[in-house]
């Protein structure tokens, strides 16, 4: 009996801490910061706060807010988060929500704004009447759904917008906490975020202020339009030098770096799957093969079309994707001029097509050695560069040559390692 008796003792303490669980989870209010720029790490951050939150049946959510804008697909993806919410939303604005920061704003129920703050400037880039529109509609279709004026929304998009009172035609509409007030765009101007909870009548809540970790924080670094521009334009440079200059060094390293952060910035971001990182990995195995067998291509090209496929479907969007990587190759053909000027061209093209080169000797072309199986083990100086067919003057006489494989320049000394027939291979000595 004393047995059932702990038993059902221990069961209704078990329901009770249950429920008192459940009632300290229900009391909670999130309070997630969105600050700096809206990257794609950002919106994976937010969206995942916002799920926990309706998971756990939260009473409420505050964004605490501080940007300049950002991505506009990272801002469509936070927007779509907070409208899905069952949990009530509200925002703090403690100085600018601008752009972007201002579209996240009108999603939420509740708008809160720090004296001196100001919300709107969501122009469009580039600024055309196909993205005015696009823009403009997301705008104007969240603030219906939240009973806001979606005229007043559409003016921080639309410069030809004219709101008698509130706005001339041809600048876009920021409006201050005060102005927010009177077009019934703010609920409420506060001092702090104490003053906030106040307000939503959260302040007797349990608040579990959130914060990025280091993860989501490099991620968002890495995400930033300006530095993943910049990585994908470092490493296309530096692969490019590499395929000029004879062997492996610094460039490809510096190139594989590149690749290496700009994959792992948007998959820590969630916006990589682990497919297309392996389309990118098999894309520079196929490149090597290519590079340590010459054959007729078919390794190169498919290398060269799997890794662009896997940088392009890495991004947050496959267009996205596809336009940054078209700039960034763009961007990076510009120093194939100057590459061709000091090293000839690129090894791996060289590795394609064996090319012969006949250097002019008074209008004489190279001499051949009929005993060319006596030049074994024999010396020279490289006159035209192997590339890996070439020149080699060796004993004074000119000789059409290959080179083992690699690409050796004009000056470079050579050691003959084989000869059959009329085939002279060499290699760098």
């Amino acid at each position: 009996m004393n047995r059932y008796r702990s038993i059902l003792i221990f069961l209704i303490v078990a329901v009770w801490m249950a429920h008192m669980l459940a009632l300290a989870a229900g009391d909670r209010v999130y309070m997630v910061p969105i600050q700096g720029e809206i990257t794609p790490a950002m919106a994976a951050f937010v969206e995942k706060q916002v799920g926990l939150a309706n998971a756990e049946g939260a009473r409420g959510i505050l964004f605490v807010i501080s940007t300049l804008g950002g991505r506009v697909d990272a801002a469509f993806n936070i927007k779509e988060a907070i409208l899905r919410s069952k949990v009530p939303t509200a925002v703090y604005i403690t100085d600018r929500a601008e752009s972007a920061g201002a579209l996240i704003s009108i999603a939420a129920d509740n708008i809160i704004m720090a004296p001196g703050s100001h919300m709107g400037s969501a122009e469009p880039i580039p600024y055309s009447e196909k993205s005015v529109a696009a823009i403009s509609g997301e705008f104007r279709s969240t603030a219906e759904l939240k009973g806001r004026d979606p005229q007043i929304a559409a003016a921080m998009v639309d410069k030809s917008i004219a709101i008698p009172g509130i706005k001339e035609k041809g600048s876009l509409l920021d409006l201050t906490a005060q102005e927010a007030m009177r077009c019934g765009y703010a609920d409420a101007v506060a001092s702090d975020v104490d003053e906030a909870l106040s307000y939503l009548e959260w302040e007797d809540s349990q608040i579990y202020a959130v914060e990025p970790d280091f993860r989501v924080k490099i991620a968002q670094f890495l995400t930033r339009t300006d530095i993943s521009s910049l990585l994908l334009l470092g490493a296309m440079i530096a692969i490019l030098i590499e395929a000029f200059v004879p062997g492996f060094g610094l460039p490809g390293i510096i190139g594989m770096i590149c690749f290496g952060l700009y994959l792992g910035g948007n998959f820590l971001a969630g916006y990589t799957e682990w497919w297309s990182v392996m389309l990118f990995v098999i894309g520079l195995i196929l490149l090597a093969i290519e590079l340590a067998v010459p054959g007729f291509g078919v390794f190169g090209i498919t290398g060269i079309a799997a890794i662009l496929a896997g940088l392009i479907f890495s991004a947050s969007d496959p267009i996205k994707g596809m336009i940054s990587v078209g700039i960034a190759l763009l961007a990076a053909l510009v120093a194939v001029p100057i590459l061709y000027k000091f090293f000839g061209g690129p090894r791996l093209l060289k590795k394609l097509v064996l090319t012969e080169q006949v250097l002019s000797d008074g209008g004489n072309g190279p001499t051949q050695q009929p005993q060319a199986a006596q030049l074994i083990g024999k010396s020279g100086i490289v006159i035209a560069a192997l590339r890996p067919a070439g020149i080699v003057e060796i004993d004074g006489i000119k000789y059409d040559v290959v080179s083992d494989g690699e690409y050796i320049m004009p000056g470079e000394k050579v050691k003959v390692i084989e000869a059959v027939g009329s085939k002279i291979v060499v290699a760098r000595l």
